[in-house]
């Protein structure tokens, strides 16, 4: 750096209205291992960017563009954390090719000053040019860290504000006693009364059919390879029970002493005191993960009857040091064990009633002769059971192992003795007819194998499509869950400040699944007479086990994680969707798998009471990743199905332009007795249908303009409760006022853009154009994405009404801000091209994203979208509109150079074509 390059800046400082110095230390260039790479600034420094300082407990931002010479800008932000812990100003966003934020800058002198019409320019004073620096301008390391406001030329320093911290209060021994001389102290341990283990029971058990799945998953542990589940005399009162027997490594006399009598025993998964996570101990003889991992799986007995007797023969094991078994033997005894819980009192408390057991060592009085197991019988029944519950259980019987299992590893066998479950149809076949099938498999480090198959068993002149190894589809999708996180986060409420501190804890410490990796598996149908015809052997035995089996069910290894794929429990919010998006399928049109690996899904905990997985950040993650696979089958399956209805329609001349023709040919070969006359009807019939076309657009046109005003009232309606948050305070913040003020007056210009009726006069296009944009500049702003225009100002003014215009502009700068948070890109940009060739005016829009996956005949469909929110209009809506002006089209790569398109662009390209002006 030379002297004279020291004195410019010097001179720059003796000019500007407050200045800032402070020493680059390594947790401002994240060599420190922080998550934020960025300057950290004082408490005082607020002054440099904001009206008032942060309040504790609100975040608040603020973007400025800082010019650091040759050239070099930064579209920084200013950020004041005030949530939580956090208590401090940071100044980011400079992008990883920033010149001063490596480690190398360490120790150099970072200069921020705000000159006197609020522009920000930046510098840095390398180590060897410090001296010279001090010399000529009078600063010191005093002056680092701190606020220099100029005024008339007289300096005010303002010095690094530190938070003054209290140290706890210490008390004495003597001090404590003293403070509790005139208090009763009292201590007693807890002593639950008896029945609450039934309490218990009917409470985390919320169904007997629940209740037989704890004792099927207790067998699955116990290294069974089947359980043989029977219901005897149901249908005679007072004389009904239930058996249950197994072939696993039954129970020593100390487990049951030791983890049977010990409700709440983690004995199959003890928790690692170190990461808070549950230790997996598999079983001895088949590596199972266990299914049951909090001791609570025997109070499924207290939930089914009052009187238990439990018969077990354990297998005794021996292992070497490595966990190898050596040996093993059946046990020279049986345990037997009853409880009658009708004995148990309501007033006696539960350590009062011992629980005895037998412990027989005779082999002719054993149940178990020649192996090991486990038997129970339940008497005294607590729900009279009907043929309903009966098949009811058959069904979730059916759905409690995972379809992957294999046939000989584990098995349920369910008996009633009265014939109740005769005739219980079987899912396989109707698996094998779905039209819609897909399988995706997502590995750790979210890397996706997709494969989707179309097929109509009953007509194949539709034809069938595949998709396989298809690298639209097999990628890494990472990036592209970004929306979806997004979206996730603020539904949970937190400010864009957090979101984006969490999108980039997700960017960069996220390297894999912190639950494994997910393989997924989807049948889909469509449940209408003509459409069952072409797929459907028996059309009323289809719509029966979909009835009992639709939903997506959730497996941890061989067993079932309850209650994912229950009637009723839409937990994807898929209804909701169609709703929203007629392209969507309804929950019970399918029937999907979920699988997951059971012992590297720890982080995917059970509820206790078997209602799906606690939602922590795991479940987070797991969640949206079923929504994006599910939004891209839906794209998929609807290119399908409509090819699908239109074949039908064809075929059966349902839809309004097969009637006209159809209506045209019977005039053509009607009576009538001359051609002239058949021509006027012909005619009129051709009237009808265009006006027919017409009114559809006409009415389609201002419920898309309607829609996209609806963006902006969406953004208003989560603004008002932060104002209202705002000044609930008891310090106002006038800096968050002002920009919330700010906020709430774009996003009604911008709904007044696209509602003001404007004709189809000419309209000023570079300014609609960047009006339009400017609805979005705090989206584009929190997503760190750039616009460049590129606009012909000869261009005054384009014929065309103006919110139709900026409407089509509003809805694919959307699309491109949508896109572009899909990807890692060092700078995200959307560039904005008007021109005139041959005196036609052309629009173009471009984005360095992802780029279209589909064809323009297939975007431009209604409700074709693979937005995670997307009703699919807005293309659908600037093709309707450019039909009147012009065309909308896809840009490809052969016409790039010729419309001088940088390379940089080389994401989604579009053009607005109005050659009809």
């Amino acid at each position: 750096m030379k002297e004279q390059d020291i004195q410019h800046i010097i001179n720059k400082l003796n000019r500007a209205k407050i200045i800032f110095l402070k020493l680059i230390k390594a947790n401002d260039v994240g060599a420190t291992g922080a998550h934020q790479a960025g300057f950290h600034l004082p408490k005082s420094s607020w002054r440099l960017f904001f009206d008032s300082p942060g309040v504790k407990g609100y975040n608040k931002d603020k973007y400025v563009t800082i010019q650091w010479g040759s050239g070099l800008y930064t579209d920084s932000r200013a950020i004041y954390y005030g949530k939580g812990t956090r208590n401090e100003y940071r100044l980011t966003r400079f992008g990883q090719n920033f010149p001063y934020l490596k480690e190398n800058n360490i120790n150099d002198i970072l200069i921020i000053i705000r000159n006197p019409d609020d522009s920000y320019e930046g510098f840095v004073i390398y180590k060897e040019n410090i001296p010279f620096f001090k010399l000529k301008s009078g600063y010191s390391e005093d002056s680092f860290n701190t606020i220099i406001i100029n005024d008339n030329n007289n300096k005010e320093v303002i010095p690094h504000e530190y938070e003054i911290e209290f140290p706890p209060e210490e008390y004495s021994s003597d001090e404590l006693l003293q403070s509790v001389e005139n208090e009763e102290i009292r201590q007693k341990p807890f002593r639950p009364k008896a029945h609450i283990l039934s309490l218990l029971g009917d409470e985390l058990i919320k169904s007997p059919v629940m209740a037989i799945y704890e004792l099927i998953k207790n067998a699955y542990d116990a290294d069974a390879k089947k359980i043989d589940v029977n219901f005897n005399n149901i249908d005679l009162s007072g004389k009904a029970f239930i058996s249950i027997e197994d072939d696993g490594i039954g129970m020593t006399s100390e487990i049951i002493e030791n983890v049977w009598l010990e409700p709440g025993s983690d004995f199959r998964k003890p928790v690692d005191t170190s990461t808070s996570l549950r230790k997996i101990i598999k079983s001895p003889l088949f590596h199972r993960v266990p299914m049951g991992e909090k001791g609570i799986g025997r109070f499924a007995v207290h939930k089914l009857g009052t009187e238990i007797t439990l018969i077990t023969r354990p297998l005794l094991i021996t292992k070497d040091e490595n966990d190898k078994i050596l040996a093993t033997s059946l046990a020279n005894y049986e345990v037997h064990l009853s409880i009658n819980w009708d004995s148990f009192g309501l007033s006696k408390h539960l350590s009062d009633i011992p629980v005895t057991w037998k412990i027989k060592k005779d082999p002719t009085a054993f149940r178990f002769r020649n192996k090991s197991g486990t038997y129970i019988e339940l008497r005294g029944l607590k729900e009279n059971w009907t043929k309903g519950m009966a098949k009811e259980l058959k069904s979730q019987t059916i759905s409690m192992l995972s379809p992957r299992l294999e046939k000989d590893q584990f098995k349920i066998n369910l008996a009633f003795d009265n014939q109740w479950l005769q005739d219980s149809p079987s899912t396989k076949e109707l698996l094998e007819e779905a039209p819609y099938k897909i399988t995706v498999f997502v590995d750790q480090e979210f890397n996706v194998t997709f494969e989707y198959e179309f097929s109509l068993k009953n007509n194949d002149r539709i034809g069938k499509r595949i998709i396989k190894e298809d690298k639209h589809y097999d990628r890494n999708i990472k990036s592209s869950l970004r929306p979806y996180l997004r979206s996730l986060y603020v539904q949970q409420g937190y400010d864009n400040i957090e979101i984006e501190v969490l999108l980039q804890e997700f960017d960069e410490d996220l390297k894999s699944l912190p639950f494994g990796s997910v393989l997924f598996e989807f049948f889909s149908y469509d449940l209408d007479s003509t459409s069952m015809r072409d797929y459907s052997s028996d059309s009323r035995l289809t719509k029966a086990i979909l009835k009992e089996h639709a939903g997506i069910k959730v497996f941890k290894g061989d067993m079932r994680v309850f209650d994912y794929g229950e009637k009723g429990n839409d937990w994807l919010g898929i209804d909701l969707e169609r709703i929203q998006n007629k392209e969507w399928f309804s929950n019970n049109q399918n029937i999907g798998y979920v699988y997951l690996d059971p012992e590297r899904s720890v982080s995917l905990i059970e509820k206790t009471n078997r209602e799906g997985f606690i939602h922590n950040k795991s479940f987070d993650f797991f969640y949206i990743i079923l929504r994006y696979l599910l939004t891209e089958f839906k794209n998929i399956r609807s290119t399908d199905r409509n090819r699908w209805l239109n074949y039908n329609r064809k075929t059966a001349e349902k839809n309004f332009e097969s009637r006209i023709n159809s209506f045209k040919e019977l005039v053509w070969n009607s009576e009538i007795d001359t051609d002239d006359k058949k021509e006027k009807i012909i005619k009129e019939a051709e009237k009808l249908e265009e006006k027919y076309e017409e009114d559809t657009k006409v009415l389609l046109i201002p419920a898309g303009v309607g829609m996209t005003a609806s963006v902006a009232l969406h953004e208003i309606e989560k603004l008002v409760p932060r104002m209202e948050e705002t000044v609930r305070q008891n310090l106002l913040d006038k800096d968050i006022i002002k920009e919330q003020v700010a906020e709430l007056k774009l996003y009604t210009e911008g709904i007044i853009s696209v509602l003001r009726k404007g004709g189809n006069g000419n309209i000023n296009i570079s300014a609609t154009i960047k009006r339009a944009v400017n609805n979005y500049k705090f989206k584009l702003s929190d997503r760190n994405i750039k616009v460049h225009f590129d606009l012909d100002e000869t261009m005054d003014s384009l014929k065309v009404e103006k919110r139709f215009f900026t409407t089509m502009l509003m809805n694919l700068v959307d699309n491109s801000i949508y896109w572009l948070d899909t990807v890692y890109r060092e700078e995200k940009a959307i560039y904005i091209k008007c021109f005139k060739n041959n005196d036609i005016a052309t629009v173009i829009i471009a984005d360095n994203g992802p780029g279209f996956k589909d064809d323009i005949s297939e975007i431009i469909q209604p409700f074709f979208s693979r937005k995670d929110d997307g009703i699919g209009i807005g293309l659908y809506l600037v093709d309707t509109i450019m039909m009147k002006y012009g065309k909308f089209d896809i840009v490809d790569e052969s016409e790039v150079n010729s419309y001088g398109i940088p390379k940089f662009y080389n994401g989604a390209i579009v053009k607005l074509v109005f050659n009809k002006n």
